[in-house]
């Protein structure tokens, strides 16, 4: 009898040895870092690849992201509670004074984003009516004569861009309106797939503009 408890016991010392090991639940300090370094939520890549390698497909909000991170992330002049608005980019080979789909886009994105942030944006093309039509209605406005004369702004986002043969390079800049400082900066290079899910083309491959 002594033997065969023996023998037992020894298989079960076996079986046990042999059981997989579960994966443990506790994340140490430097599996945290680790994961903190590889999480690129603001190192967008400079190409996209292609949706056949299955690869999820990057859009101008990322990058709006990541300009306004660094924006935030890199100024230290801003009065707490200053209002800030958000201008559209334009093209440097243009007068400045036109916009276009995606310079529109990322000015909304950039609101989006700054407001997310913790930033008080104060959004100027809010009228102080509701335009009732057929097709909807409405409480923003591009017409300046509809738009309030004054405005709290204290400081500006605004920026511009440069069409690239491989996509679109944005520079974006917080300005200080009354002394026209810059009191940060930022830029990013959007890959064409990106840039070209949102913007017209004509025949002519060139940007289709609005005036303002």
């Amino acid at each position: 009898m002594k033997a065969l408890l023996i023998i037992v016991g020894l298989t079960l010392v076996v079986g046990c040895a042999r059981q997989p090991e579960q994966p443990s639940s506790v994340v140490t300090a430097s599996e945290r870092s680790s994961r903190l370094n590889t999480a690129a939520d603001y190192q967008l890549a400079s190409v996209v690849t292609s949706p056949a390698e299955n690869q999820p497909m990057l859009t101008a909000n990322e990058y709006s992201r990541a300009l306004v991170h660094e924006l935030m992330s890199s100024q230290r002049q801003m009065e707490e509670g200053g209002m800030v608005g958000v201008t559209d980019f334009a093209f440097v080979d243009t007068g400045l004074d036109q916009g276009s789909v995606l310079s529109n886009h990322m000015s909304e994105a950039m609101i989006y984003d700054l407001h997310k942030f913790g930033v008080p944006v104060l959004d100027y093309k809010a009228t102080d009516f509701i335009r009732v039509t057929p097709s909807g209605d409405f409480a923003l406005s591009r017409d300046f004569t509809e738009l309030s004369g004054e405005l709290p702004i204290r400081y500006v986002v605004t920026g511009t861009m440069t069409a690239h043969k491989q996509g679109v390079l944005v520079n974006a800049r917080l300005i200080h309106i009354g002394t026209k400082q810059v009191i940060s900066a930022a830029r990013t290079f959007m890959p064409q797939p990106v840039v070209q899910a949102i913007i017209k083309r004509s025949g002519n491959d060139k940007l289709q503009l609005k005036q303002g």
